[in-house]
């Protein structure tokens, strides 16, 4: 039934594979399987910035879409910190890559997506000017991730969105950012950020056996953006009360050992480190833990999610991670910086009596790609 989804989606095309061009900062490990079925069916070309600096469990990844070109233009990685009450509360990397104008004049693609709204949307939208091709703008940002940017970002959106004609969104956290810009509903479609659903679904042994049970799992980069500072204090504030659970934190960040260092100021027991994992690995480790705690202070979607809940685990979610209203009920939904509101809901959850979220809310991979399919061959129909 899967398969005919995707199949029905690229019924009605010419025997010649439609071009499609895709443009991106990097390749993740969570979009492969959706580019591999977007090579199914377009003769596809993927331009990206190359592996960010922070992502040091992700290798070998632009050899894993033997159906697709996957090239790195010429340009360059800025890094820069996004800062917040005096202190770092982000990591993030600019990519500039003038080179993606060369390879769009080479390969001369019918269409173009673009996963962001700045230069490089600005080169797309440029040529596909000069050759009359349609152009998406695969978003992720949520009414609360980009309520402080500056005022030249909010300029340059404003002049996309007059100039952008199709969209694509993580959902419907996205979507409303985007309605709030102005851009008209019926030029939107909404999708979903998606993982490898297959992974997580198949069995898989525990990585770790830690004692005692429940074990709190966070997972993620240790950075003030992923509010990990009130994961420890809800935590502390719980074993005072003779609460009694373990906490896991697998990953790696700048922050790693300042949250250590806290961990033990506050006193907390039964606190385990581990470093990032690869992806393969990953399963594995959801499978260590009796619930996942999410506690982002801000992300567009948040995958952790996707993939615990995927891994049959309960999720207790921050209300700053843009899957919470599509994923979740508010019984797993939380305030991160309302200590007293976080402290309650991790209780409530350490006891056991979370309900497990509902898979079916997760689109698959299959899905998403179905939906971009359908759409691309609609409009490039429509064009002749």
């Amino acid at each position: 039934m899967k398969a005919t989804l995707l199949e029905n989606a690229s019924m009605g095309t010419s025997n010649r594979k439609i071009k499609l061009a895709l443009l991106m900062n990097m390749i993740a490990p969570n979009r492969l399987p959706l580019f591999s079925l977007l090579a199914d069916q377009f003769d596809l070309l993927v331009l990206h910035g190359g592996k960010e600096e922070n992502r040091d469990s992700w290798s070998g990844l632009e050899e894993a879409l033997p159906k697709a070109r996957v090239v790195r233009p010429w340009g360059w990685q800025i890094r820069y910190s996004k800062r917040a009450n005096g202190g770092v509360f982000d990591e993030k990397f600019m990519h500039i890559m003038p080179g993606v104008l060369w390879h769009l004049l080479r390969f001369r693609p019918d269409a173009i997506i673009s996963i962001e709204m700045g230069f490089r949307s600005v080169m797309a939208l440029t040529y596909a000017a000069v050759f009359r091709k349609p152009v998406w703008i695969w978003w992720g940002g949520t009414l609360h991730s980009e309520r402080n940017i500056g005022p030249l970002r909010k300029a340059l959106r404003k002049i996309l969105t007059l100039w952008v004609n199709h969209w694509v969104t993580y959902g419907q956290t996205s979507t409303e950012y985007l309605l709030s810009l102005g851009v008209k509903r019926d030029r939107i479609l909404q999708s979903q950020n998606g993982i490898d659903e297959e992974r997580f679904t198949a069995n898989a042994e525990p990585a770790w056996t830690i004692e005692p049970r429940p074990v709190v799992l966070h997972v993620g980069q240790f950075i003030e953006r992923k509010g990990i500072a009130s994961l420890l204090e809800a935590a502390a504030a719980l074993q005072k009360q003779d609460c009694e659970f373990s906490l896991l934190f697998v990953g790696s960040g700048r922050d790693k050992l300042a949250v250590e260092r806290r961990a033990e100021a506050l006193g907390l027991k039964n606190v385990h480190f581990q470093p990032a994992q690869p992806p393969d690995k990953m399963p594995s480790v959801y499978r260590s833990a009796d619930l996942v705690v999410f506690p982002t202070l801000e992300d567009v979607w948040g995958l952790v999610a996707n993939e615990a809940v995927l891994s049959g685990v309960p999720v207790l979610c921050s209300k700053y991670a843009g899957c919470a209203p599509e994923l979740f009920t508010s019984e797993n939904i939380f305030s991160p910086e309302d200590l007293n509101e976080f402290s309650q809901k991790l209780r409530y959850a350490i006891s056991g009596r979370l309900s497990k979220p509902d898979p079916n809310r997760i689109k698959t991979m299959r899905q998403i790609a179905a939906e971009v399919v359908q759409e691309l061959n609609r409009i490039c129909a429509s064009r002749g």
